[in-house]
């Protein structure tokens, strides 16, 4: 039994995370986050324009608030929007620009490195943008633009990187855009600061002369 609720609620949240995301596309969506509480659901979500989300006198909200909650299930559902605080270091808002830019005719590869230099100037620590499908030829492939520093397994590769994922509908098929950013706070378990010696200079006076010493400290 156990079991079977676990699974139903993995495929109630997965369902409800695909409901909000064609919801909020328009308006950038960023990310979401559900915690239960014992007064109900709080639902948080992120997207890059909250005006479109919230609508007119909170309209929009207010559906979305109906729809969670007669179709999905979800108990008293509590909406909150915020503003994405910098889209260029949220992966999936990332995403759905370089998906949009290839529907516009870019080529991949500008999409790719015009993409990757904003990042870095945003100070990331660590990027990775995979775009693949039928990207240039009738032939399905894959590239790869990398910067600094990804991790792909253990805990820094789940609670150190950000996943998001987009899909550009072309003429030829469809491609798929996949961003991993490592986020700027997180530490890694390889960071190590070392400690400087600071030299401090003393006087001694034994018998009427003055000694110059030095004392070692760590900071």
């Amino acid at each position: 039994m156990k079991e079977r609720k676990f699974v139903s609620d993995a495929v109630k949240r997965l369902l409800v995370n695909e409901y909000i995301r064609r919801e909020t596309d328009a308006a950038g969506f960023g990310g979401i986050e559900m915690k239960r509480t014992p007064l109900g659901t709080n639902i948080t979500l992120i997207v890059n324009k909250p005006g479109l989300v919230i609508g007119r006198h909170g309209s929009k909200v207010q559906q979305i608030t109906e729809t969670l909650e007669k179709k999905y299930g979800i108990e008293s559902p509590q909406i909150e929007v915020k503003e994405v605080q910098d889209p260029d270091l949220n992966p999936q808002v990332v995403s759905k620009k370089i998906a949009l830019s290839l529907e516009k005719g870019w080529a991949y590869r500008k999409a790719g490195n015009t993409t990757l230099r904003r990042i870095i100037d945003a100070d990331a620590r660590g990027v990775l943008i995979r775009i693949g499908g039928k990207i240039s030829g009738e032939r399905a492939r894959a590239q790869k633009f990398f910067y600094g520093s990804i991790k792909y397994s253990g805990e820094p590769a789940r609670s150190g990187i950000q996943h998001g994922f987009s899909t550009a509908k072309m003429k030829q098929g469809i491609i798929g855009v996949s961003v991993k950013i490592l986020n700027k706070n997180y530490r890694l378990p390889d960071d190590i600061e070392i400690a400087r010696e600071r030299i401090i200079k003393s006087e001694v006076k034994v018998d009427g002369a003055t000694e110059v010493g030095t004392d070692k400290k760590n900071e």
